[in-house]
């Protein structure tokens, strides 16, 4: 595979290893309601790659079979990011992510394309020291697929002449809406089953070689 002209990289399950730490977030928030830890699980993943003010109240949807009221969504968000706030520490960095960044600066320009909100991605590449690493750090608002939109038409480039990489089915289908290539993170999980992706590994080592850096 040829080396884009720029890529774009999701955060949580692609450069973090932080989803049971989220999951750990979406228990927090949704204690009240007495929902499963499993069910959660299964609604995180379905709703994996979603900025946090868009999935709760879809999982909430589901698992209770009621829409959430404005007053509940605005609480069950603060306690999200409340507890988000404190597991950040405990937070790490997936296996082979500081020796993929520092590579791939010797080849293309990186953005992280997020949902997180944008204050808590900031605030997490602050504390983990890896801004250096990144042209842009693109948090929620907007949606994804308007940021990977903003920066092609930013940089001039060809949908094809990028790179998405992430860990979910919502970061697949914010590829597809502009036309990018996408290469799939499967961390155990195999959210990708039958999908037609360009690629799919187990972790951004395996992108440095699929690109033959190393």
């Amino acid at each position: 595979m040829r080396t884009p002209l720029w890529i774009f990289l999701d955060f949580d399950g692609v450069i973090m290893d932080s989803m049971v730490l989220k999951l750990d977030a979406y228990c927090f928030a949704l204690k009240e309601y007495g929902f499963s830890r499993q069910k959660i699980r299964e609604q995180q993943l379905l709703y994996a790659g979603l900025s946090r003010s868009r999935a709760l109240p879809l999982m909430f949807e589901s698992l209770a079979g009621t829409q959430m009221s404005e007053g509940a969504l605005k609480r069950v968000l603060h306690l999200f990011g409340e507890e988000d706030d404190r597991l950040r520490s405990q937070m790490q960095l997936k296996p082979g992510t500081i020796a993929f960044l520092t590579e791939a600066q010797k080849h293309v320009p990186l953005v992280v394309v997020t949902g997180t909100p944008q204050e808590a991605i900031d605030e997490t590449i602050k504390v983990f020291k890896l801004a250096p690493f990144f042209h842009e750090v693109c948090g929620y608002p907007p949606i994804k697929a308007e940021h990977l939109q903003n920066q092609l038409t930013k940089h001039g480039l060809k949908p094809e002449q990028s790179l998405y990489v992430g860990d979910a089915i919502q970061d697949y289908k914010a590829a597809q809406a502009v036309r990018m290539p996408f290469i799939g993170i499967n961390n155990g999980d195999n959210p990708f089953t039958g999908l037609p992706l360009d690629a799919e590994l187990k972790g951004l080592k395996e992108l440095s070689d699929l690109l033959e850096w190393t």
